[in-house]
Formats: structure tokens, C-alpha cells, sequence
């Protein structure tokens, strides 16, 4: 991976300083963040912005929950939860209640997610640890497609450049 991908490891660096430091709500910020920045790198090469449906794309791509992990994630539901939170620092998004089949995200600081569609068929309860482990390996999904396919991969890396770039200040 060459230093054009710096800003993307740095983000992926700065979710797992939030993760690490238990900064439950801060991981989510970052997640949701990183997802919507590869969704824009990985959107249509005619399309000038990410749009809902490249998010959901992504999600439905990228985003794998574990095998053992009783809610599979699906990109309505990840792009609800992430209009949720970063609009409201809620878990309910307009897009609940036009389409009453996506599932809100409640959230807890764990692993497991808990999710009983037999008890509440709507409510997901997202271990938080476990959203920011699958998104990292998401992004790592992401950048592996970028490297076997040279047209995606020309496509992002024509993108960096306008992703937020971060670099050490020194101090006086």
C-alpha cells in the first residue's frame, strides 16, 4: 500500500485509538465516518458525489458481521443507524419509518450484538466492539478489491487527494 492511502490508515488508526480507549461514542462517530469516506471512494467513476445507495452498496459488499453474531448487517439498516446517530445522536432515522422492515441500532460497549427478532423484530442491540472490528476488516476488504481491481483502485486513489489528510505539528 503506498502513501497515497495514508489518510484512510489514518483513519482506520484513529477508530482503533477510539475503540481502545473505550470511547464508545467516538467509535461509533469514526466508523460511521470511515464507512461513508470508502463508500465515496468506491462510488461510480461518473458520479461526482456518494449518494445513499453507494453507502448501502458498500455496506452490503464490505461489512461482514461473524459467522457467530445473531444480526447480520444490511446496508438500509447500517445507513439508518449512521442518519440516526450523526444527525440526531439518536437511533431513530426518518428512513424507520418509510420503510418499517429497517431495523433501528441501539447500542451497548461489548462484543456480542443481541438481537431477538422474535421479541423485538425492529431492535437491534450493536456491540460496539464488534461494529468497530468488522468495519476495520471492511476497509481492509475494501483496500484488497482496490489492489485486484485496477480500475476501482484508479478510480479511489483519484479521490484521495480530497480525503481529510492529518500529519504531526511540531511544537514551539
Amino acid at each position: 500500500m503506498d502513501d497515497n492511502w495514508q489518510p484512510i490508515l489514518g483513519l482506520v488508526s484513529e477508530l482503533k485509538k477510539c475503540d481502545e480507549q473505550n470511547f464508545t461514542t467516538a467509535s461509533l462517530a469514526m466508523a460511521f465516518i470511515c464507512i461513508d469516506a470508502l463508500a465515496s471512494l468506491g462510488r461510480a467513476a461518473n458520479k461526482e458525489r456518494v449518494t445513499r445507495s453507494d453507502f448501502k452498496n458498500w455496506v452490503n459488499t464490505h461489512l461482514i458481521a461473524h459467522e457467530s453474531q445473531p444480526y447480520k448487517y444490511r446496508g438500509k439498516d447500517v445507513y439508518a443507524a449512521r442518519c440516526a446517530f450523526l444527525h440526531s445522536y439518536g437511533s431513530k432515522a426518518e428512513l424507520h419509518d418509510q420503510d418499517p422492515d429497517t431495523i433501528k441500532f441501539a447500542y451497548h460497549d461489548g462484543g456480542k450484538h443481541e438481537y431477538k427478532p422474535e421479541i423485538e423484530k425492529g431492535l437491534v442491540l450493536i456491540g460496539v466492539k464488534s461494529f468497530v472490528n468488522d468495519v476495520v476488516y471492511a476497509v481492509e476488504s475494501f483496500l484488497k478489491l482496490c489492489a485486484e481491481d485496477s480500475e476501482l483502485r484508479n478510480r479511489a486513489q483519484a479521490r484521495l487527494p480530497h480525503v481529510l489528510n492529518t500529519m504531526p505539528f511540531p511544537s514551539q
